[in-house]
């Protein structure tokens, strides 16, 4: 009886569900999948001292890399497991300041998508839906 491969949906809710592990980028910044479904997923991340700038704030590239990794992860579910991506672009509005030691979500979720293209969306919230950053990623698509 042959074991059938997962799709990358099931990757990501086996990460949300704590049936896998994440990646390595994943784990260097804290970020743990909580939700996944077609086209949509939600992180969380919590920054702490190692994500703090000079100035002692959390440094604006934490906040990039939450919504580049949430938006690029909503484009991953839908796609056959063979399939590469990759961000072209992306386009962070910065809304107010993150918190060290305060846990954060991170929502990305598939606009559009064209053969090669697609354009994804992602935020960042407090627990009471307070928006922190803004993001709209292009990312390219390459299907074997």
């Amino acid at each position: 009886m042959t074991t059938p491969i997962p799709s990358a949906l099931q990757i990501m809710q086996d990460l949300a569900a704590r049936r896998a592990s994440g990646s390595p980028i994943g784990e260097t910044m804290g970020l743990i999948a909580t939700a996944a479904e077609h086209g949509k997923v939600v992180l969380q991340a919590t920054p702490d001292q190692r994500h703090l700038n000079p100035a002692g704030a959390v440094h604006g590239g934490f906040a990039a890399t939450c919504l580049d990794g949430a938006a690029a992860l909503a484009l991953f579910t839908p796609l056959p497991l063979d399939a590469s991506y990759s961000t072209v672009d992306l386009n962070v509005k910065y809304v107010r300041p993150l918190t060290a030691g305060q846990a954060y979500k991170s929502c990305g979720w598939l606009v559009e998508r064209t053969r090669s293209l697609a354009i994804c969306e992602a935020d960042i919230r407090d627990d009471d839906g307070k928006l922190y950053a803004k993001a709209s990623a292009t990312l390219m698509v390459k299907e074997r």
